[in-house]
C-alpha cells in the first residue's frame, strides 16, 4: 500500500477526550499521592511548657493528593525501599504504623479514590508520572479514495510536580484500510534502559513498515464509528459497527474482522443472518496471543466456513432448518461444532440434546463424538448429577458437613471407557457402558488395571529389588530396605498418607529408586520413606506420616547409610555392612 503516514493526523478528533474519559473511567480511575519530607518547628506540648527550651525542628513528610488537591503532613517513616509516611490511623507512639512509599496504591483520606503513591523527587527529569492509563481507538475516513482509518490512542492519566494531573492522549498504532489492502502506522518503537530493560517508547512521527503484524488485538471502545461513516469509506458493507454491537460473553477484534471481511467479503452475510457467536469465539481463538503474535499482516483464516458459498447455512456446513434452531439457541463454537461432528459421525442431534449439553454445562462434550451415542451419554450424565448430589447432600444438622463429591463429567466417563476397554470388558452392554453408579464403576475399573499394571510390573520389580539389594543396611534401633512391589508401595502411601504409590512406573523403570525405612523392632510397620538418585547418590525426600520432615534419629540413621552408601556399601564375609567411623563416634 502507498505511504500514508501524512494522511493521519497525530492528534486526537474533537471531542475524543471527553468521550474517552467517561468511556474509560474505570480503567483511568487511579489519580496520584506525591510525598516529600519537610523539616518544620517542633511546638509540643514540652515546649510550650519549658520557656527555656531551644526550638527545634522536626521531620515530616507532606502529601499531596492529585484528585482533591488535599495537602497534609504526616509521619516520616522508613520502608523496603526508602523513606515513607505512615497514615494518621494506622500510627501509634508504641508500635509506629504502615510505612508506605513510592509504588504503593492507597486511597486518599480525603476524597477516597484510589491513588499511587510516588516520591516528588522521582518526577523531577520527567515532569510528571503515570498511575494509569487506558487504550481507545477513533473511527475516520480520510483521502480521495475514502480510506477508513482505525486509530489506536493511549490514554494516560499524569500526574504532575506541582501535584495537578490531567489526561493526555498519544496515538499509538493506527490501520488504514483501502478495499482490499490494509497498512499499519506504528507511533512507538522497541527502547531499552539499562535501569529498566525493554520498554514502549512512544515516538514523535508515524512509522510505516512493509512487513507488519496486527498488535492492537481486543477493543471494546470505538469513537465515531457509526453506519454513516461505513456507508462513506470504501468499505461500505463491512458492517463493523454491527461486529462491535455487544453480545454476552464476546470480545471484539475489529482489524481481525476487517482483514477479514476483505478477504471474504460474504462474512457480511455470516454476521448478520448467521452464527455471530461462532464468528466470535472463531476470532477470539485465531487471535489467541500464541497463535497470532506473528501474523503477517493481519490475515486471518478461518477455514472452518465454507467461504465459496454464498447462503449463511451453507457457510456454516448446515441446512436451512439447522441455522433456524442454531439461531433460536444462539450456538457458539462448542454447539456448533458438537453438531457438526456428531452429524458427520451418523448422528442428528435435536434440540432438546443441545439444551441438555448446555445443562450439563461441560466444554469437554464433544470427546464424546464417535466414542457413544452423544445424545444418550450426554442424558446418563445429567442423571449420574442428579444421583451424586442426591448422595453426597449433607444433613441440614450436621456440624462439619463432608464436602461434595467430583461431579461426574465427561472425563471421567471416558477415563471409565478407556480402562474398561483395556480391561477386555464388554462395552457393547449398556449396562457395562453406562453403570448405574459411574464413580464406583469408575473406582472398580481403575483398582482393577492397577492390579492389571502391578501384574505388568511384577517382573521390572523383581530385577529392581535384586538391583537394590546391596543397599540394604541396619544400625542402631533402625532398617532400610527397597520396595519390592507396586503393592508395597500403595500400602506405604495409604500408611502414611502421602503420594509415594504414584512412584511405581519410575522406581520399577530404574528413573528412581524408593526405600522403606523401618523400626527394627517393628519392620512391618511404616515408617519413613525414602528416595534416592541413585546416578548422584543423594536422598531427594525421606518424608514420614503426612509427608513430615525427619526426626534427629531418622535424619542421623540417613546420614549414616548415605555416607556407607557413597564408600561402595562396603560388606565383611559374613554379609554385615562395613562402617567407617571417625574418631570419636559410635554406632549408636
Amino acid at each position: 500500500m502507498e505511504d500514508v503516514r501524512n494522511l493521519v493526523p497525530r492528534t486526537p478528533p474533537d471531542g475524543f477526550l471527553t468521550w474517552a474519559a467517561d468511556a474509560l473511567r474505570d480503567e483511568l480511575d487511579t489519580h496520584g499521592f506525591l510525598y516529600e519530607q519537610e523539616w518544620v518547628e517542633d511546638w509540643g506540648l514540652d515546649f510550650i511548657l519549658d520557656e527555656w527550651a531551644k526550638p527545634r525542628k522536626r521531620r515530616l513528610v507532606r502529601v499531596q493528593c492529585s484528585c482533591c488537591g488535599y495537602q497534609e503532613l504526616y509521619q516520616y517513616g522508613l520502608g523496603q525501599r526508602g523513606y515513607g509516611f505512615i497514615l494518621p490511623e494506622s500510627y501509634s507512639e508504641v508500635e509506629g504504623g504502615v510505612v508506605y512509599e513510592s509504588g504503593d496504591c492507597i486511597l486518599c483520606p480525603q476524597c477516597g479514590c484510589q491513588v499511587k503513591v510516588r516520591r516528588r523527587a522521582e518526577l523531577r527529569s520527567k515532569g510528571y508520572f503515570v498511575p494509569t492509563e487506558g487504550r481507545a481507538m477513533s473511527a475516520a475516513v480520510m483521502g480521495k479514495e475514502q480510506l477508513l482509518v482505525l486509530t489506536g490512542w493511549v490514554v494516560q492519566r499524569r500526574v504532575f510536580y506541582d501535584g495537578g494531573d490531567r489526561l493526555e492522549v498519544i496515538p499509538e498504532e493506527s490501520y488504514v484500510f483501502s478495499s482490499v489492502d490494509c497498512a499499519q502506522l506504528m507511533g512507538w518503537v522497541n527502547a531499552y534502559r539499562g535501569t529498566a530493560g525493554y520498554f514502549v517508547q512512544h515516538t514523535g512521527t508515524w512509522r510505516q513498515p512493509k512487513v507488519w503484524s496486527e498488535r492492537w488485538g481486543q477493543e471494546e471502545h470505538i469513537f465515531g464509528l457509526s453506519e454513516q461513516l461505513l456507508a462513506e469509506s470504501c468499505l461500505p458493507h463491512c458492517k463493523l459497527d454491527v461486529y462491535m454491537e455487544h453480545r454476552p460473553g464476546a470480545y471484539h477484534y475489529p482489524v481481525a474482522w476487517l482483514r477479514l471481511y476483505q478477504a471474504h467479503p460474504n462474512a457480511e452475510a455470516a454476521l448478520l443472518h448467521g452464527l455471530p457467536r461462532v464468528l466470535d469465539d472463531m476470532i477470539q481463538a485465531k487471535t489467541r496471543a500464541g497463535r497470532w503474535e506473528k501474523n503477517m499482516r493481519g490475515k486471518l483464516d478461518m477455514p472452518e466456513l465454507d467461504w465459496g458459498q454464498t447462503r449463511p447455512a451453507q457457510m456454516f456446513r448446515l441446512n436451512r432448518e439447522e441455522l433456524r434452531m442454531a439461531q433460536r439457541q444462539d450456538w457458539g463454537v462448542l454447539f456448533w461444532d458438537l453438531y457438526r461432528n456428531s452429524k458427520e459421525a451418523g448422528e442428528v442431534l435435536t434440540e432438546q440434546d443441545i439444551v441438555n449439553a448446555f445443562c450439563l454445562g461441560d466444554e469437554h462434550v464433544g470427546q464424546l463424538v464417535g466414542l457413544s451415542p452423544v445424545s444418550k451419554s450426554i442424558r446418563y450424565l445429567l442423571g449420574q448429577c442428579s444421583l451424586a448430589e442426591q448422595t453426597y447432600r449433607p444433613e441440614p444438622e450436621d456440624e462439619d458437613p463432608p464436602p461434595y463429591a467430583t461431579v461426574p463429567d465427561v472425563q471421567i466417563l471416558t477415563d471409565y471407557w478407556d480402562m474398561a476397554g483395556r480391561l477386555g470388558w464388554d462395552l457393547s452392554s449398556d449396562q457395562v457402558r453406562f453403570p448405574h453408579d459411574l464413580f464406583a464403576a469408575h473406582d472398580e475399573a481403575a483398582a482393577q488395571a492397577a492390579i492389571q499394571e502391578e501384574r505388568g510390573m511384577a517382573g521390572k520389580f523383581r530385577v529392581r529389588r535384586k538391583v537394590l539389594r546391596k543397599y540394604v543396611f541396619a544400625a542402631g534401633g533402625l532398617l532400610i530396605r527397597p520396595a519390592a512391589s507396586q503393592k508395597e508401595l500403595t500400602d506405604e502411601g495409604n500408611a502414611l498418607h502421602h503420594c509415594v504409590s504414584t512412584y511405581g512406573k519410575r522406581h520399577a523403570g530404574g528413573q528412581t529408586a524408593i526405600f522403606f525405612i523401618r523400626r527394627k523392632s517393628s519392620p512391618g510397620s511404616s515408617y519413613y520413606t525414602l528416595e534416592l538418585d541413585e546416578k548422584e547418590l543423594i536422598v531427594r525426600q525421606n518424608r514420614g506420616l503426612r509427608n513430615a520432615p525427619r526426626t534427629p534419629e531418622v535424619q542421623a540413621f540417613e546420614d549414616l547409610w548415605l555416607s556407607w552408601v557413597r564408600a561402595g556399601a562396603p560388606r565383611d564375609k559374613s554379609g554385615k555392612p562395613v562402617i567407617q567411623m571417625k574418631k570419636g563416634e559410635e554406632v549408636a
